[in-house]
């Protein structure tokens, strides 16, 4: 795929070779690989700043703090219905600027977690992102919706480079500053 047919990210789009990796055993995984002409800290500020995610992601959004251990929603689009759904989300992994993932759904039954990995390359930043599907349901729904699912992580990435492009040319913007605990653990407790 080029530069142009995906929005000017650089290198290969798409399935990931490596998919099925052995940390993912026993999960349905769907991934995109594509190259962001970022830097890591630069596309981990825009991918944790929920609040922002408007502008940029329109058909999914995360509302709450981006901190490990945190609490947040999550709100979906579902065709038809004309408003989003929105249901729990766990903040489960936040490694500045190196990854960020969390996960919804139903315990047991069928839950889905979404993973942004991001690692320095010459030109910005390699993203992996991925959906692991796990749950009673997950290789039914992940067999049924494999294609829809993973244009929607295309989507997604397309998406957020866009973004990243807007941003980079637009004077005296920059990503809005981190709460002091961005990035850390939440201490429950401590107020």
């Amino acid at each position: 795929m080029t530069d142009v047919e995906h929005g000017g990210a650089i290198g290969p789009v798409g399935a990931s070779p490596d998919a099925a990796r052995p940390a993912n055993a026993g999960r349905a995984a769907i991934e995109n690989v594509v190259i962001l002409t970022a830097s890591p800290l630069r596309v981990w500020s825009v991918l944790t700043d929920f609040a922002a995610h408007s502008q940029w992601k329109p058909f999914t959004q995360l509302a709450g703090e981006a901190v490990e251990g945190g609490e947040a929603t999550y709100s979906f689009l579902i065709g038809g219905l004309g408003k989003p759904v929105t249901t729990a989300a766990d903040i489960t992994r936040v490694e500045k600027p190196v990854a960020f993932a969390w996960t919804a759904g139903v315990a047991k039954l069928l839950q889905f977690e979404e993973i942004y990995e991001l690692e320095r390359d010459p030109v910005g930043t390699r993203l992996r992102h991925s959906l692991c599907f796990h749950g009673f349901l997950s290789g039914m729904w992940t067999a049924l919706l494999r294609r829809k699912l993973q244009a929607g992580l295309v989507q997604s990435d397309l998406c957020l480079d866009r973004q990243l492009r807007r941003l980079a040319v637009q004077p005296g913007v920059k990503p809005r500053p981190a709460s002091p605990r961005h990035g850390g653990r939440k201490t429950r407790g401590h107020r």
